[in-house]
């Protein structure tokens, strides 16, 4: 079904909202009711020969599923990131005309550029947004992901950072980069959460950062325990600033292109920014703090994806042993 509503406005102007079933609104506005009348009978001719794809429903999802209370949930750019590489490779094709041998082939071809584990996340997001238009939106579509075989989650990384390799990066580190390298080191945060970083959600009282659950990965508000190297830092870094400033300026991408540079200009192969992540987790680990603790400034839900970022040697063990 499709419809378009019509109003006048306080202005004297014409207003019309075109509402079709699986496609987002489209909205305008006309100087006369004659213009917005013809405005919208053009929109509904061109919406009713275009069947749905991951486009024309791509911000519905992403406004249905990741949005809480009118905010980004953690992860909404990597999902919208995700959703226009499938909907390029697929050249955009209908989701109703969607074959099991469109996904082989999209396998296929997306193995040529990515790792297996970018392929498989990209197909399971896939097989929910193909389940959700056909519930939510009563697209004729079925998830033709199911049953093809997935490539294999990539490994945990294992590569650690040591401690001079540490200072040889951070000594190559742009002045924008380094000191978002310096919070990740001591925090164990994630990139996205240290972006968000602003001085009022820093509590030096009781030394924690609170994360709101628009801010993290799964979707739950935590505290992140504060280390009296990173308190010193943050100190700094808020020192002159308005509360609600945030304390950096570098886009996700500009973080990880400033610090594969630093990397390669000192040699460290092997390393992306997240390594900090594992690397600050498993050094605390070795430090004996238990699974408990380790949860706390990591923020994993379960002991199983903890155990992914954790390295510890078992020279370490040995010696808390004794």
């Amino acid at each position: 079904m499709h419809m378009a509503y019509i109003r006048q406005l306080p202005s004297g102007k014409w207003n019309a909202q075109v509402r079709v079933k699986g496609f987002p609104t489209k909205t305008a506005t006309r100087d006369t009711k004659i213009e917005i009348e013809i405005w919208a009978r053009e929109q509904e001719q061109t919406i009713r020969y275009a069947p749905p794809t991951i486009k024309t429903l791509s911000l519905s999802y992403l406004t249905e599923v990741m949005i809480r209370n009118g905010k980004k949930r953690g992860g909404y750019d990597s999902i919208e990131n995700r959703l226009n590489v499938i909907d390029r490779t697929i050249s955009g094709k209908p989701l109703e005309a969607l074959t099991r041998d469109d996904v082989i082939a999209y396998r296929q071809e997306r193995l040529n550029h990515v790792s297996g584990s970018t392929v498989r996340l990209e197909l399971q997001l896939l097989s929910r947004f193909l389940r959700w238009s056909a519930a939510e939106k009563s697209v004729n579509c079925v998830d033709v992901v199911d049953g093809v075989k997935l490539p294999e989650p990539g490994k945990p990384r294992s590569k650690i950072i040591e401690p001079y390799e540490y200072e040889m990066i951070l000594d190559r580190a742009s002045d924008k980069a380094k000191p978002i390298i310096m919070v990740a080191w001591e925090t164990a945060m994630r990139r996205s959460e240290v972006l968000a970083l602003t001085p009022a959600m820093i509590n030096f009282n009781k030394k924690v950062i609170t994360l709101t659950y628009d801010q993290t990965k799964n979707g739950e508000a935590r505290e992140v325990p504060l280390s009296s190297t990173a308190l010193e830092l943050l100190k700094q870094l808020c020192d002159g600033r308005e509360r609600r400033a945030k304390l950096f300026t570098l886009t996700p991408y500009a973080v990880t292109q400033a610090f594969r540079r630093a990397a390669r200009l000192a040699h460290v192969y092997g390393v992306c920014f997240h390594s900090i992540r594992h690397t600050t987790i498993t050094r605390y680990a070795e430090m004996g703090f238990n699974t408990l603790q380790l949860q706390c400034i990591s923020g994993h839900k379960t002991i199983s994806m903890l155990a992914r970022y954790s390295h510890i040697k078992a020279s370490k063990v040995a010696d808390l042993m004794n």
